[in-house]
């Protein structure tokens, strides 16, 4: 039976609450909830699902252990008693990220070469593999309590391997999948995005609509352990492939650049996503839909991305046309800060997620469905 560990969902702040509903949906309990991640316990097979199928995780760690320390004799000692030989191959070099706070340990740097050292003590000593791939350790410590855990994702879990080509300003996948999951996006309603740019969330819905997992095609850290299992590994990803459905109503992506909507076309080809998403160069102003109903969903500019100068007023009074004319069945949704230019929709919101972009506060917001909302 596999042993059981304590992992950690670290997730964009705001976006808690839509990977909860991921994790249950996997059938994983949550055993707490904070700004910015959540805990679950499981074996490999939990750890594996979770990187697989989770849309909008950052990454995944695994609580390696916890313990107090106010001076660097305790924390090496403590450091080397830890179980490192579970998650870590002889010889690999680690690579420690320290944060630490109100505590008397506070040169970040001698925690990292502590950490270190413990780590090649706790092996018998030696030296480095360089042929080994490195161990991301991160340790946080508040209050002189020590919290150490390794990293099971390797490169941020936003980066599915289809994201080639990028417009300006892209919206990270991450963002993208949870802007529609907290729509309710399922796949079972048309979809559009009428100012697409590079396509990150015409992808992501393709994803959602076929229930691909974001995991299917990429590499994990975990797979450097001593202990992987590549064969539960293969058999998760033979289910995942299994549950796959074929696209069951329109997604459509629509831009007026025609560099940017190249740049979709490719990255919906590396995706294997190109017959599903029907991509158009063309005016948000000039577009008509075949469909009255479903999901309009868009990352419009707003200045701080890209051109304080910018007059954005005239754009959003075209979307907001377009909300109450050719889109008027439609749950219409916009991603931008809280600023005065949403006022030129002409239309009440409300909030639906507030997180940051590329380090700008912004919120998804939707029209109000009675008339009635919150505006900005």
């Amino acid at each position: 039976m596999s042993q059981e560990n304590r992992y950690f969902v670290v997730v964009a702040p705001g976006l808690e609450e839509v990977c909860a509903r991921e994790i249950e949906s996997l059938e994983l309990p949550i055993l707490d909830r904070e700004v910015g991640g959540l805990s679950f316990a499981g074996g490999l097979r939990e750890l594996y699902l979770a990187n697989l199928w989770l849309r909008t995780a950052s990454r995944i760690l695994v609580r390696l252990g916890e313990f107090s320390a106010r001076d660097f004799p305790a924390l090496y000692k403590q450091l080397v008693k830890l179980p490192w030989g579970r998650f870590v191959k002889p010889g690999s070099r680690c690579i420690c990220r320290v944060s630490t706070h109100q505590s008397r340990l506070v040169h970040s740097g001698r925690i990292a070469e502590t950490c270190e050292a413990a780590v090649l003590k706790a092996f018998g000593g030696g030296t480095y593999d360089e042929g080994l791939a490195e161990t991301s350790v991160y340790i946080r410590i508040v209050d002189d309590r020590c919290m150490v855990s390794i990293d099971s994702s390797g490169e941020h879990l936003h980066r599915r391997g289809y994201m080639l080509a990028r417009g300006a300003a892209p919206l990270r996948e991450t963002l993208a999948a949870a802007c529609l999951l907290a729509a309710g996006y399922d796949g079972s309603q048309p979809l559009y995005d009428l100012m697409c740019g590079s396509g990150t969330l015409a992808v992501e819905g393709a994803l959602i609509s076929r229930r691909r997992a974001p995991g299917l095609n990429r590499c994990f850290a975990f797979m450097n352990w001593p202990k992987y299992r590549p064969g539960l590994w293969q058999l998760l990803k033979d289910e995942a492939v299994r549950r796959e459905i074929s696209v069951v109503a329109p997604l459509v992506a629509v831009d007026s650049n025609p560099k940017v909507v190249d740049a979709l076309t490719a990255n919906l080809k590396t995706a294997g996503l190109d017959v599903d998403v029907a991509v158009f160069c063309q005016k948000l102003q000039e577009f008509e839909p075949d469909w009255q109903n479903g999901i309009l969903i868009s990352n419009p500019p707003y200045g701080d991305r890209l051109g304080k100068d910018a007059d954005l007023d005239a754009l959003y009074r075209d979307l907001g046309r377009c909300f109450s004319t050719r889109f008027s069945g439609c749950d219409c949704l916009l991603i931008c800060p809280d600023r005065k230019v949403l006022k030129q929709a002409g239309h009440a919101f409300e909030r639906l997620l507030q997180f940051s972009n590329g380090g700008i506060p912004v919120v998804l917001w939707r029209k109000a469905r009675d008339g009635v909302g919150k505006s900005c």
